[in-house]
């Protein structure tokens, strides 16, 4: 099985409160109390972000790397409701 880890913050560049998860999340407000996240890095894995909860809403694809502010990974708010890891590449 491969090995998924992401980090997630409250602010851009990395900054505010950090949360790390290794499993999917289908509420991260409810879970950790963050409507928004400015900036993430991906540690190991894929993971698919979900603009709402449940995995509902404009989904992205998140590579391994840095994304210091939402633009990065191409949204157009720090709104993020879910994420989940992406399993299988065909």
């Amino acid at each position: 099985t491969s090995s998924h880890r992401i980090r997630i913050y409250e602010r851009e560049d990395y900054r505010g409160q950090m949360v790390e998860i290794t499993e999917d999340c289908s509420s991260l407000h409810d879970r950790f109390h963050f409507s928004e996240i400015h900036s993430f890095q991906v540690l190991e894995g894929y993971w698919v972000l979900y603009e709402m909860p449940n995995y509902r809403g404009r989904q992205y694809l998140l590579r391994p790397g840095d994304y210091r502010r939402y633009h990065d990974w191409g949204a157009t708010s720090a709104r993020v409701g879910s994420l989940r890891r992406a399993m299988d590449f065909y």
